[in-house]
């Protein structure tokens, strides 16, 4: 949807030419720096192949993203958490124009393949987001065709998450986020709890991409399948505008990690915000990482007028940037 043109392109407003196009990608808070490498980079490549054969910023993050939910390793699209009941999928996905404004994204979207696409065609929409079974029937007659997104990566993963539970009884610590809450008491999903196959630790490993293409526009591209320790129709930081991802004249953003706590700090519009101020990115990363406590998992990709900049603060900083992450497989591309 539209949300008001920008008074100033970033080269004017900034009086400077526009840097080299790039593209930056991320797989996720908790994703393998080394195991899940190659795919960020292939992420990457798509993306700055786009800029090179004509598409846009957008365009850009965009096709990136989708080669992230397209590799069932990732938290998104295809591979996506299975929830508490062991059968549902539910994915969140988002799109910006930093050259525009306009924004666009689906919650709680079931039964499609990328639902970054759709979220592209919600922005084309007079709307900004849609949600649950009117995004999918909106999915549906925008010509996206009826898709299972469960496969054998997340549904090992799922298979593990079991044995975890059987141990929940005898205080094992990953069991936190299960033990500290009484989720019988609230069970909401159509399958009655004694028929589901509890699962806990699914990564909240939302998977993006940020970029600039060579007239100095910005587009970021967020897509996850959220955390399995919730709710049917819980919705996370991703398609909340100014929460998951942000873009704007100056730059891009796109974060990953606790949801919740993303919401309320409105962490990419923070990060965006030290960009238009001239913060480097990587100082603005490493600014917002080191605001959040360390319980707090989280992770940022940004790209400005100065640069780049990624992080997560899972395994802490080094020398003191969080750059040096081996908790999340980001790659860059130009």
């Amino acid at each position: 949807m539209k949300m008001g043109r920008w008074i100033l392109g970033w080269g004017i407003a900034a009086g400077l030419a526009a840097a080299p196009p790039i593209v930056l990608v991320h797989g996720g808070a908790g994703s393998s720096r080394t195991r899940q490498l190659d795919g960020t980079e292939a992420a990457a490549r798509k993306g700055i192949e786009t800029l090179k054969t004509g598409g846009g910023a957008l365009a850009a993050a965009l096709e990136a993203t989708v080669v992230l939910e397209d590799d069932p390793r990732f938290n998104a699209g295809t591979g996506a958490n299975i929830r508490l009941d062991g059968r549902t999928v539910q994915m969140d996905a988002a799109v910006m124009d930093g050259s525009t404004g306009d924004f666009g994204a689906v919650a709680a979207l079931e039964g499609v393949k990328n639902p970054a696409r759709v979220a592209l065609k919600v922005m084309e929409s007079p709307h900004l987001l849609l949600a649950g079974e009117g995004a999918q029937r909106f999915a549906r007659v925008m010509g996206f065709p009826p898709y299972d997104p469960i496969c054998p990566e997340n549904r090992a993963r799922f298979e593990r998450l079991k044995q975890l539970l059987a141990e929940a009884d005898r205080g094992n610590s990953e069991l936190e986020a299960w033990t500290g809450y009484d989720w019988r008491k609230a069970w909401n999903f159509p399958r009655p709890l004694k028929e589901a196959l509890v699962e806990l630790l699914g990564h909240p490993d939302t998977v993006g991409a940020v970029a600039r293409d060579a007239q100095g526009r910005y587009a970021a591209a967020i897509s996850t399948g959220g955390t399995s320790i919730t709710f049917y129709g819980r919705v996370g930081d991703v398609p909340i505008f100014g929460a998951g991802i942000y873009a704007g004249p100056r730059g891009a953003v796109a974060c990953t990690g606790h949801g919740e706590e993303i919401i309320k700090r409105l962490v990419a519009k923070s990060v965006y915000d030290d960009l238009a101020r001239g913060l480097h990115p990587q100082k603005a990363v490493d600014r917002a990482l080191r605001n959040v406590p360390p319980s707090v998992g989280m992770g940022i990709i940004a790209v400005g007028d100065l640069g780049d900049g990624a992080g997560c603060n899972l395994d802490g900083p080094r020398k003191g940037s969080y750059r040096g992450t081996q908790r999340m497989a980001w790659s860059l591309a130009r």
